[in-house]
């Protein structure tokens, strides 16, 4: 039987392990061990666990309304960090492999589990993630229900007024989507529920479909809660 440590320590020196997150003992707590089959980079390790964007932020979010989203979050999913590239991503496209389906959960036969859903006027949505080719959004799933990679967590050094690339927004026009549950992916559980846009956020945030707004919004008006 495996063991678990919550981790909320930094080493000295030019290594820090991922904080305020669960890391398997298994791992040996230490660079060369730790970081084993990782892009390790020691100038970056301030940045991104092993100093490897692929594995998501060095540190994860301590206060709301992001901490409520990563309480729990695994980054790894039961993986050491070099395993899980092993696992999910794919070296011959740069980039990690996706679900099939769009990644909505499947039923017995196979299928998607998804239907056409309506998102009214003042519904508040958000996201990790690129504006620009994003087309997925939730309403407030934890990361884990979300079964994203680490990566999609990362600060974008071209928006860093966005911190670990998270957005909300407030719908100002009605809208249809695919909605459904998550498929389990990334070693994470899913079963959030996710909505499928036509067109990019991007383009919705352009015709005033959706306003972005302040992410503290969502805490001060008690959304986690």
């Amino acid at each position: 039987m495996h063991m678990w440590t919550k981790l909320s320590i930094v080493i000295p020196c030019c290594f820090a392990l991922p904080t305020i997150t669960r890391i398997h003992t298994r791992c040996r707590l230490d660079e060369t061990s730790f970081c084993k089959g990782t892009n390790f980079n020691a100038a970056l390790t301030k940045n991104y666990t092993c100093g490897d964007a692929r594995l998501g932020p060095a540190t994860l979010p301590t206060k709301l309304p992001l901490d409520a989203l990563t309480d729990i979050y695994d980054p790894f999913g039961g993986l050491c960090p070099g395993q899980f590239l092993a696992r999910w991503f794919n070296t011959t496209t740069g980039r990690y492999n996706y679900p099939p389906f769009d990644g909505f959960a499947l039923n017995n036969k196979g299928m998607p589990i998804k239907a056409d859903f309506v998102i009214g006027h003042g519904a508040v949505l958000d996201r990790f993630g690129s504006e620009a080719h994003g087309d997925f959004m939730a309403p407030a799933a934890a990361y884990m229900q979300r079964a994203m990679p680490p990566s999609s967590l990362d600060t974008p050094q071209s928006n860093p007024e966005f911190p670990y690339n998270y957005h909300v927004y407030v719908v100002k026009q009605s809208f249809t989507v695919s909605a459904g549950p998550i498929a389990p992916w990334f070693g994470q559980p899913g079963q959030g529920v996710q909505y499928k846009l036509s067109e990019p956020v991007q383009t919705l945030v352009n015709r005033g479909v959706l306003e972005r707004v302040d992410p503290n919004y969502l805490a001060l008006d008690g959304f986690y809660y």
